[in-house]
């Protein structure tokens, strides 16, 4: 009996999945994922006081690279500061190099997805990795962020004798809108710009005031409203919410390399993802995926898998 009901569980579970396989155009497995995910990662609240503790005072001490990363990757450190990493040497100007730029949140440190979805794209391309592993809030905000990013692009421009042609910038979710906040400073400073920059669900403005969000925010299997208003708050310091430097979405987007967007319709940030390709209308492409999450990317998905075949035609072509 007790088989026979277990069985018919099964039965169930798979049909309907195969349904909302169909009914949403999307992979099971990414379904699979996603109920995990509304399970388990909404139970990580910024808000509780354990964990801004955790989060304060990780803030002020250095990273460390975990030893299966350099290990199992390869990465190492690039400077005697121990703030940007890399991956195999950058041997001459003709080789490509990436330009990483990691998200999430504005308190986490490069995680194993990210790790492993950036030396996918860079085994792929035959190219090096550079990432620098910023200042986190809330010990420290944009301007020590985006200062820190600045400084470490132009070290890797003059090591490459000032020829940017082979520089790609890849960033995600936070990440992402810091990579389009550097562009426009450098464009500003009149220092060379990158090949292209490519994002993985960034998030372009931190004030979060798109009216499309609201609908959008309780189908978001990942972000929290109320926890990004959070974060912005802390990354933001002293600028205001709306400020090119912390929403790169109210800058001027015009003399911008070629940018590429892969989001999911069901993440909070995908509204400002389509009004920043609406405004920037030349040089800018928006992949949209039906159905899916924040950063599902980074996920051992058959979407995801689309996305690095997608990245790596970027990166070999253009």
């Amino acid at each position: 009996m007790i088989k026979k009901i277990f069985v018919s569980s099964i039965v169930a579970s798979s049909v309907y999945l195969k349904y909302q396989s169909i009914k949403k155009k999307r992979s099971i497995q990414s379904i699979i994922f996603e109920l995990g995910i509304k399970n388990f990662w909404h139970g990580l609240d910024a808000r509780t006081a354990i964990k801004f503790e955790k989060m304060n005072r990780e803030s002020y001490m250095a990273y460390e690279l975990p030893q299966k990363v350099e290990n199992n990757l390869g990465f190492e450190w690039l400077d005697e500061r121990k703030q940007v990493l890399k991956r195999d040497g950058i041997v001459s100007p003709v080789r490509k190099v990436i330009f990483y730029i990691h998200g999430v949140t504005f308190c986490q440190h490069p995680t194993d997805l990210q790790y492993k979805f950036v030396t996918k794209i860079a085994d792929r391309v035959c190219a090096s990795i550079v990432m620098p592993v910023y200042p986190k809030a809330p010990a420290k905000n944009v301007d020590d962020a985006l200062s820190m990013i600045m400084r470490s692009y132009q070290e890797l421009l003059s090591s490459y004798a000032g020829k940017s042609e082979n520089i790609i910038i890849l960033g995600d979710a936070l990440g992402g809108g810091l990579a389009i906040s550097l562009l426009e400073q450098l464009r500003d400073a009149q220092i060379s710009l990158p090949k292209q920059a490519i994002l993985l669900s960034p998030w372009l403005d931190a004030s979060l005031t798109n009216p499309a969000i609201e609908d959008i925010s309780e189908r978001d299997s990942v972000l929290n409203l109320d926890e990004l208003h959070l974060e912005a708050t802390y990354y933001a310091g002293d600028e205001e919410l709306k400020s090119p430097v912390v929403s790169p979405i109210y800058g001027e987007l015009d003399n911008l390399p070629n940018i590429t967007i892969f989001g999911g319709t069901e993440e909070i940030l995908y509204p400002d993802m389509k009004i920043f390709t609406e405004k920037v209308k030349e040089n800018v492409e928006l992949f949209t995926y039906k159905g899916m999450f924040h950063l599902f990317q980074l996920f051992p998905l058959p979407e995801s898998k689309r996305v690095i075949e997608q990245i790596t035609d970027l990166i070999q072509y253009n």
